[in-house]
C-alpha cells in the first residue's frame, strides 16, 4: 500500500542518517528509533505518526533538517518530529541548573503537545524504549529518569488511557527507585503465584461455561474472550501504601478477570463503537450468580455510564472465591480497545463515522486548558507543578442536578466547581447547597457529592481569591476585580470632570471662542 511504501522509505532515511550511530548498550542506534515504530505500530496508529517515530531523533542527532523531513513526508510528520525534538533530550548541565532547565522542556512538551497529542505519543513510545534498556545508564541517571517517569509520563499516559504504556512505566521506574520493596514484593506475590493461578484458572472455567451456555449470548452471536490477570506491581504497591495496609489479602483487585464482548455483525456489517452495551449489564447479572462464587454488591461501579476523563468504560464488580477476593471486568471489545489505547484508540478503531475529520481530532479540552495557562506569566517550574497537580494528579468527581459530571483536580472547592459550570455562574453565585444541605464556598467536594449552585445577585469578594484552587478559577476571578477596579476608576474619574464642569461652567462660558450659545453637560450622555 501507498503507507507501507511511505513507512519503508521513512526507515531507509533513519537508517542512513544514524548509519554510524551506536547506543550506549553497544546496540546501533537504530534499533531504538526501529522499537519505538513497532509500539506505535502496535497501537495501530496513524502512517504519519509511525514514520515520526522512525524519524524522532534524525533532526536532534544528525544532519537532517526540518525542511527536509517535510519535503520527503509532509507537514504533519515534520511537526511531530518538531515538537517531540524539543525535548528528546536532557540537557547535559550541573545538577544545580537540572530542575529549571528540564522544567523548562516539560513546559515545551506540554505547549507542544496542545495542538497535537501525537508528539506525546511518540514520546511515551520512545521513554517506555529508554526505560527498558535503562540498565545500561548509570545508576544515578536511572534514578533521575525513573523519578521523571513516575512523576510526568506514568500519569500523562494513564490520563491519555494509554494503560500498557502506564503499567510498564510505572514499575520499571519502581524497580529503579525503590530496588528493596520492589524484591520485597516481586518475592512475597511468587510464593502465592501458584494460588493465585489456581484461583485464575478456576474462575476463568466457571465463567466461561456460564457465558457460553447462556441462550441470550448464544442468540446474539457474541464473541466471548475471558482473561485473568494479577495486580501489576507498582500499582499494587502504591495502594498498600496509601492505605497503609501491607495484607495482600485485603486488595481487592490483586486477582481480576476480564470479559471482553465482541457483539455480532449486523446484516454482515460492523456494529458501531456503542453496540453491545446491554450485554455488558446482562453478563453483569450472570458474573453476580456465578456457581460458587459470593458476590460483593457493594463492590460494583459502573465506568459505562459513568467513563473517566481519558474515556475508560468497563463494568466492575468482585467476587470471593475460596477467601481470595477476585474483580471482575466486563467490557465491549471497543471500550477494550480504549482502556488499552486511550486516546490512540480513536485511530485504530474500524468505525470512520466516529472519528472527527478535522484536525480537533488531536486536540482535547483537557490538554487546551494547558495553552490557556501558557498566557499566566509564570516560572517553567510553576508552569510544570501545575499541570502536575490539575491534571496529571487525582481528581475529585461530583454530580450536578442534571446528572452531568464535573471533574476537578482534588482538593477544588464549591467556588472551582461554579467556574468550571460558566464564568456566569461563578460571577452570579450566592450560596452552595451539597447533598441538598447549604455549605460554605470554601467547602472542599468530595467524590459522589451533588453540587446545587445558587444564583442570582451574587458578587465575588477577594476573599474568594483564598477558596479558588484551580488556575482557571484564580484567573476569571482576577479578570473580573481587575474590570471592577477600571468601571470605579472610570466613575471616578466621570465625577471629578463634572464636579470640575459644575464649578466652573461661568468662568467656561465667559472663556468660549465659540460663537453659538451652549450648556455645560451634567451627566455623559
Amino acid at each position: 500500500t501507498a503507507n507501507a511504501a511511505k513507512v519503508k522509505q521513512a526507515l531507509r532515511v533513519a537508517y542512513r542518517a544514524h548509519r554510524s550511530q551506536m547506543r550506549k548498550s553497544g546496540e546501533p542506534f537504530i534499533i531504538h528509533p526501529v522499537e519505538v515504530a513497532l509500539l506505535l505500530s502496535g497501537m495501530k496508529m496513524d502512517a504519519e505518526t509511525v514514520m515520526a517515530g522512525l524519524l524522532h531523533d534524525t533532526v536532534e542527532d544528525t544532519e537532517l533538517t526540518f525542511e527536509q523531513v517535510e519535503a520527503m513526508f509532509g507537514e504533519e510528520v515534520k511537526n511531530i518530529v518538531e515538537g517531540e525534538t524539543k525535548v528528546s533530550k536532557l540537557p547535559k548541565l550541573a545538577f544545580a541548573d537540572y530542575a529549571d532547565e528540564q522544567a523548562e522542556n516539560l513546559r515545551q512538551m506540554f505547549i507542544a503537545m496542545t495542538d497535537d497529542y501525537r508528539i506525546i505519543i511518540v514520546k511515551l513510545a520512545d521513554r517506555l524504549h529508554n526505560m527498558r534498556t535503562l540498565r545500561h545508564m548509570k545508576p544515578e541517571k536511572q534514578k533521575k529518569i525513573s523519578r521523571e517517569t513516575l512523576d510526568i509520563f506514568a500519569p500523562l499516559a494513564h490520563r491519555m488511557g494509554i494503560w500498557n504504556f502506564k503499567s510498564e512505566l510505572e514499575d520499571i521506574a519502581f524497580m529503579y527507585l525503590y530496588p528493596e520493596e520492589y524484591k520485597l514484593l516481586k518475592q512475597r506475590l511468587h510464593q502465592r503465584q501458584s494460588q493465585f493461578e489456581d484461583t485464575l484458572n478456576e474462575s476463568i472455567t466457571v465463567l466461561n461455561r456460564t457465558l457460553k451456555n447462556d441462550p441470550t449470548l448464544r442468540g446474539q452471536d457474541v464473541g466471548i474472550e475471558v482473561v485473568g490477570r494479577t495486580k501489576e506491581l507498582y500499582s499494587l504497591w502504591h495502594k498498600m501504601e496509601v492505605k497503609h495496609d501491607k495484607n495482600l489479602d485485603n486488595i481487592s483487585d490483586l486477582v481480576a478477570l476480564r470479559v471482553i464482548l465482541t457483539p455480532g455483525k449486523t446484516g454482515g456489517q460492523d456494529q458501531g463503537a456503542d453496540s453491545g452495551v446491554w450485554l455488558c449489564y446482562h453478563v453483569l447479572g450472570l458474573v453476580q450468580h456465578l456457581p460458587g462464587f459470593q458476590p460483593m454488591p457493594t463492590k460494583v461501579k459502573d465506568y459505562i455510564s459513568f467513563p473517566k476523563p481519558n474515556g475508560y468504560q468497563s463494568l466492575h464488580t468482585a467476587l470471593i472465591y475460596k477467601g481470595q477476593s477476585v474483580e471482575v471486568q466486563i467490557r465491549t471489545s471497543y471500550m477494550h480497545q480504549v482502556a488499552e489505547y486511550g486516546m490512540a484508540s480513536h485511530w485504530s478503531y474500524k468505525d470512520e463515522k466516529k472519528r472527527p475529520s478535522s484536525m480537533g481530532l488531536y486536540n482535547t479540552p483537557w490538554l487546551s486548558s494547558i495553552k490557556e495557562w501558557q498566557q499566566d506569566m509564570v516560572c517553567s517550574r510553576d508552569f510544570v507543578d501545575c499541570v502536575r497537580r490539575e491534571l496529571l494528579g487525582k481528581r475529585v468527581f461530583v454530580f450536578l442536578r442534571n446528572g452531568k459530571i464535573l471533574n476537578l483536580a482534588r482538593g477544588a472547592t464549591a467556588v472551582d466547581a461554579a467556574f468550571q459550570i460558566h464564568t456566569e455562574v461563578g460571577l452570579s453565585m450566592h450560596g452552595v447547597e451539597i447533598n441538598g444541605k447549604p455549605v460554605p464556598i470554601s467547602y472542599e467536594l468530595k467524590n459522589g457529592d451533588v453540587v446545587s449552585i445558587l444564583t442570582g445577585g451574587g458578587k465575588p469578594t477577594t476573599e474568594w481569591m483564598r477558596f479558588a484552587k484551580s488556575r482557571s478559577t484564580r484567573s476569571k476571578l482576577r479578570a473580573y476585580f481587575r474590570s471592577k477596579q477600571n468601571e470605579s476608576f472610570r466613575k471616578s474619574g466621570e465625577m471629578l470632570f463634572f464636579d470640575y464642569l459644575h464649578n466652573h461652567q461661568d468662568e467656561i462660558l465667559h472663556s468660549s471662542y465659540l460663537e453659538f450659545s451652549f450648556e455645560i453637560p451634567t451627566t455623559p450622555e
